[in-house]
Formats: structure tokens, sequence, C-alpha cells
């Protein structure tokens, strides 16, 4: 299971947050302080979620420690030195409060992209082209249901066309659409199995470590 921390002193989004990762199948800790999240580290989780304004000093100070774990900062804070630092200093996104749950499954999309890499022994111009772009993503294609099909495979390893717009109300033609977007994006594999009535049928999976 992947493990995220969030990082913030304010309870009440500290469990917005956290029921929120929890319900994409994280298992999630909270610190509410620089402090905590040092002594959190242990493992080192995949995923953090970074406030910058902490009772015990500024977030970006962690960021030193956070170079195996990718990076959300999530604060107020606009001003161009502050989100300049965070970003050359290792943050894989910068969220800026308040924001919608769309942006937030978008930043977290992201995050599956870049881990969707270590399963690759090398990447492609194509594979970073499609990673750096995502933000814009494929047109006519919403990132936020790009997000709730690749949320079906957290519980299945094989999905078809046929499996994904029964699962979320989609025709078959609009799952297949969003299905091959991703797998242009390097996120989905496909191949061709043999249906139970022997014809060839077309399932996708996860790419990288988790799939």
């Amino acid at each position: 299971m992947e493990r995220a921390l969030i990082v913030e002193d304010d309870p009440r989004v500290a469990a917005l947050h956290r029921a929120f990762l929890e319900a994409e199948g994280f298992e999630a800790i909270v610190a509410s302080s620089l402090a905590e999240a040092l002594e959190a580290l242990e493992p080192e989780p995949h995923l953090v979620l970074l406030d910058l304004y902490l009772p015990d000093g500024h977030g970006l100070d962690l960021l030193p420690a956070l170079e195996g774990s990718y990076v959300i900062v999530i604060t107020a804070a606009k001003d161009a030195p502050t989100v300049e630092r965070a970003l050359l200093g290792g943050a894989m996104d910068y969220l800026v409060k308040p924001f919608g749950r769309s942006r937030f499954q978008e930043a977290l999309g992201r995050y599956r992209a870049f881990r969707a890499l270590r399963g690759k022994k090398e990447v492609s111009q194509a594979d970073l082209d499609r990673l750096l772009a995502r933000g814009r993503g494929p047109k006519g294609l919403d990132p936020l249901t790009q997000d709730r099909v690749l949320g079906l495979f957290r519980h299945r390893a094989f999905l078809t066309v046929e499996e994904v717009a029964a699962s979320l109300g989609l025709s078959r033609v609009t799952a297949w659409r969003y299905l091959e977007g991703l797998r242009r994006q390097g996120l989905l594999q496909a191949e061709q199995v043999r249906g139970s009535a022997g014809r060839p049928t077309r399932r996708y999976r996860l790419v990288g470590p988790d799939a």
C-alpha cells in the first residue's frame, strides 16, 4: 500500500486531506509540525502533502529530507519567491488554497504518472512529454474522469472497456477514449486476450511498480 504523509497544523484541513487520500487507497498519517514530520519519515513516505506555515518553522525547510518522496505543496502562500523555492527545491506540484477537488485529483494523477516511470528501464522523450504536459491533459478528456478510471485499477489487475463503462456509467465509446488516452500517456498497457466466446478482447492494466 502506498504511504502518504500530511504535514498540516490545521486539524480540519488535515482530516479532509486524510479522508481523501484514504479513499484513494493510501495509508495516510498526519504530522502537525516539522518535528513530527521528521519523526514520521521512517519508513519513507511515497507522497507528502506539505503545508508551509507550521508552528515550529517553514515547511520548505523540510524539502532536503524528502528527496525520496514526491511532494505536493499545499499552502496559501503565492508570492513568487516562495513558489520558485518550492519548485526548485523538488516539489512536484504546488496548490494554492483554496482549490477544488478536481485540482487535487489532477495533482494526484500527476504523482501517479511520475510513479509509473519507476517501472521503466529507460524513459523516452515521448514519456517525458506526456508527463510534463499532463496538467493540460489530452484534448477533450476531463482530468477528473481520467483519475476515476485510474482509480478502478486499484481493485482490479485488468479491466476491459465494457467493465470500465459499467463501473463509471460511461458509454462504451467514452470509456474506450479514456482508456486509450491513458495508454498514450504511458499510464496503462493494453493486451489482446481471448474472450469467453473465443473472440479477442482488449484489456488494460496499470504500468509501473504498483501494476
